[in-house]
């Protein structure tokens, strides 16, 4: 469905768009910066929904104690996290009309200096709610096991699925497109690839859960869990990270429930292992075989929770 020009123009990064700009090509560098800081602030716009969410479920389902647990969390969180990265509470103002300015003047250096300056202010947004909300899944988990943090999940995914199942019935190369974009607002570098009957898209690093992991999170003295229950939550028993085990609750089971297969498919590292992670994207998304490339337990048997290296 796509010509190998436009499968490397896909896998090109936002910041070597920057790089290799020039006056021909500022109004497309133009565009891309603007979809970029579109996906930047949609993703900042979901932390701050889940969040609400986690915390009204806990309300919702254990009451004032429930709710009283998660605040005392969120203050031990916070305590902390000043000594990892600034706390940002507002948005970075945009960089699309700057940078390409910039690039249009002949001034490289300086766009790309814009530009690398926008996007660790970014990070420093999205990280820090992320890393709040995987916080307080650390405490449903430990407070309540993991059968309530499959629970706190699906409250989440049936918002998170409904805008996903809308790709459904649109082209595959658009669903492509639109995963990209998505995947790119999370600052990902990523390579794009495709055989007869789906898009390989491997994540070198993703810009989520594995980053979380090299930046440091785990060893940072925020309390963010590894659970390793033999459950849903974790392919059956596949150590991971609290944040990712959203991933089999949301693309795994509720997909199979909507498609009859998962959707798209995760091939996430195990523990705290930081490589790289490959997403299936399948032509079909009612695709069967798909099922047969979920991870499991059994890939991860030889690794320990606590495998990688953090700084």
């Amino acid at each position: 469905m796509c010509t190998d020009e436009e499968l490397r123009e896909l896998s090109t990064s936002p910041r070597d768009r920057v790089l290799a700009a020039s006056e021909s090509t500022v109004d497309a560098l133009r565009e891309h910066l603007a979809i970029l800081e579109r996906e930047h602030r949609g993703q900042r716009e979901r932390y701050l929904d889940w969040v609400a969410t986690i915390l009204g479920t806990a309300a919702e389902r254990h009451g004032r104690d429930g709710l009283r647990l998660l605040t005392g969390r969120t203050l031990a969180f916070f305590a902390a996290y000043p000594g990892v990265d600034p706390v940002r509470d507002e948005v970075p103002a945009p960089m699309a009309d700057e940078v390409a300015a910039a690039v249009a003047r002949g001034d490289t250096g300086g766009a790309l200096a814009l530009f690398d300056d926008r996007e660790a202010a970014w990070r420093s947004v999205i990280d820090v709610l992320r890393d709040w909300l995987s916080a307080l899944l650390s405490q449903v988990h430990a407070a309540y096991g993991p059968d309530e943090l499959e629970v706190f999940h699906r409250r989440r995914g049936e918002d998170a699925l409904r805008g996903l199942m809308r790709d459904i019935d649109r082209p595959a190369a658009e669903r492509l497109v639109n995963l990209v974009h998505l995947l790119q607002g999370h600052f990902t570098d990523l390579a794009v690839s495709e055989d007869d009957e789906k898009f390989t898209i491997v994540q070198d690093p993703c810009g989520t859960c594995a980053r979380q992991v090299a930046d440091g999170r785990f060893t940072a003295g925020l309390g963010l869990a590894v659970v390793t229950d033999p459950h849903p939550v974790t392919w059956g028993g596949r150590p991971t990270t609290v944040y990712r085990t959203h991933v089999p609750i949301w693309h795994v089971e509720m997909a199979r429930e909507r498609l009859g297969a998962p959707w798209p498919v995760n091939l996430c590292p195990a523990g705290l292992d930081p490589g790289t992670c490959t997403i299936l994207l399948y032509k079909d998304p009612r695709d069967p075989s798909a099922v047969t490339r979920l991870p499991t337990a059994a890939d991860a048997s030889a690794i320990p929770a606590t495998k990688g290296s953090t700084p």
